[in-house]
C-alpha cells in the first residue's frame, strides 16, 4: 500500500475514497492522453495534476500550471502561445509561452471552464495538431505537452448553455477523475492537518505542534465547505494562537469548530449524530490499530495526535486495548500462516 506520508507527490490520507483516487491516479499517469479533474474548490486539483506528472513517463520534464481565470483572455493568450518581437506596443523581443515551456512535460490548465470562446478555439488547435503560432508570428512550432485540465463548474452544462466548446471538452475529458471533497473523506482530516503542521514547522525551522485530542474531535465533527484550502488556513491561523508545542481547539477559528451536523442531516437528533460519527472515527482508529500492528506510538503519529491522547481516545471510543491488542495478534498470525 502507498504510504500516506508521500513527500513526492503530497497526496495524504487513506480512507477509501483516497485509496481508490491513488489507483486511478497512478493508471491515467500511463497515458499520454489528456486528463480533466472534476472537483470543488480548495479540494487539491493542482496536487493531484502533480501527482499525475510525477508517476508519468514525463516525470523528469516541466510540470506547469496556469489559473485560466486569474489573467484576462488577452493576457492569457500571450501566457500560454507566447508572442513574437514586434508584435505589440512594448513586446521588443521574441517569448516563449508556457505550451513551449512545458515542451516534454505536463501542462496544467485550471479552471478550464472560465476560459473565453475564442481562447477556447486556440486551445483545441494546439490539442487536435500538436503545434502553435505565438502571437504575432505565422511560423508553425511543434509542441510535445500533456495536458491535465481542471474546473469546478459543470462543463456539460457550460456546453448546453453554448460558453463552453463541445468538441473541446471532448478532446481534454478523455480521461476524468473525480477529486472527492473533504467532508467525504472526513477521516483523512488529521492526517492532513499534521502534514500542515509539519510543512510550517519546514518554514519556521521549528519543531512541529502536536494536535490536541479536542483539536482532533473538532476538526473531524466540521463539513469543510471550502475542502482542505478551508483546512490548511484554519490550522495556519491556529498555529499562530498555540503554544507550548500543542494546537488545542480553542485556538481554532470559530467557522471551523462548527459540526457538520449545525448545517447538515437536521433530520438526525444530536445522540444519532453523535453516534454515527463515534462509529465512524472508532472504525478508522481501529484500522490504524491493525496497519501498525498494535505499535501505540507510530498509531499515534499517524492519526496526529500524542500517545497519551490516544489512550484517552481508546477509552472514549471503548475501544479495549487487550482486544485490540488481540486483534492485531490475529492479524500476525493469520499473515504467518499465509
Amino acid at each position: 500500500m502507498r504510504s500516506p506520508w508521500n513527500h513526492e507527490e503530497r497526496l495524504v490520507g487513506n480512507s477509501p475514497s483516497m485509496r481508490d483516487l491513488s489507483a486511478r491516479v497512478s493508471r491515467v499517469a500511463e497515458s499520454n492522453l489528456p486528463v480533466l479533474l472534476h472537483g470543488e474548490t480548495g479540494t487539491g486539483k493542482e496536487l493531484l495534476a502533480r501527482a499525475i506528472h510525477l508517476r508519468s513517463p514525463r516525470r523528469h520534464a516541466p510540470f506547469i500550471s496556469e489559473n485560466c481565470a486569474a489573467l484576462a483572455q488577452s493576457m492569457l493568450s500571450d501566457e500560454l502561445f507566447g508572442h513574437g518581437a514586434g508584435s505589440f506596443t512594448g513586446a521588443t523581443g521574441a517569448r516563449a509561452g508556457l505550451f513551449e515551456r512545458a515542451h516534454g512535460g505536463t501542462l496544467f490548465l485550471d479552471e478550464v471552464g472560465d476560459m473565453s470562446l475564442a481562447m477556447q478555439a486556440k486551445l483545441l488547435r494546439v490539442l487536435q495538431d500538436g503545434e502553435l503560432r505565438r502571437v504575432g508570428e505565422d511560423k508553425a512550432r511543434r509542441v510535445d505537452v500533456r495536458v491535465v485540465a481542471a474546473t469546478h463548474k459543470d462543463l456539460h452544462q457550460l456546453v448546453a448553455e453554448g460558453s463552453f466548446r463541445d468538441d473541446l471538452l471532448f478532446r481534454l475529458a478523455v480521461l476524468e477523475v473525480e477529486v472527492p471533497p473533504l467532508r467525504e473523506r472526513i477521516e483523512d482530516v488529521p492526517l492532513l492537518a499534521t502534514r500542515i503542521l509539519h510543512d510550517l514547522a519546514r518554514e519556521r525551522n521549528a519543531q512541529p505542534l502536536v494536535l490536541s485530542e479536542e483539536a482532533v474531535e473538532a476538526l473531524l465533527q466540521h463539513s469543510w465547505p471550502g475542502n482542505v484550502r478551508e483546512l490548511q488556513n484554519a490550522i495556519r491561523v491556529a498555529a499562530l494562537f498555540s503554544s507550548g508545542g500543542v494546537l488545542d481547539a480553542r485556538t481554532l477559528p470559530r467557522r471551523a469548530t462548527v459540526r457538520r451536523g449545525d448545517a447538515v442531516d437536521t433530520e438526525l437528533s444530536y445522540d444519532q449524530l453523535r453516534e454515527r460519527l463515534s462509529s465512524r472515527e472508532r472504525n478508522y482508529v481501529q484500522q490504524i490499530l491493525a496497519e501498525t500492528a498494535g505499535n501505540k506510538a507510530e498509531a499515534a503519529r499517524r492519526l496526529g495526535i500524542t500517545r497519551y491522547a490516544l489512550y484517552r481516545t481508546l477509552r472514549r471510543l471503548d475501544i479495549d486495548l487487550d482486544e485490540a491488542d488481540a486483534g492485531v495478534r490475529g492479524l500476525r498470525t493469520a499473515a504467518a500462516v499465509n
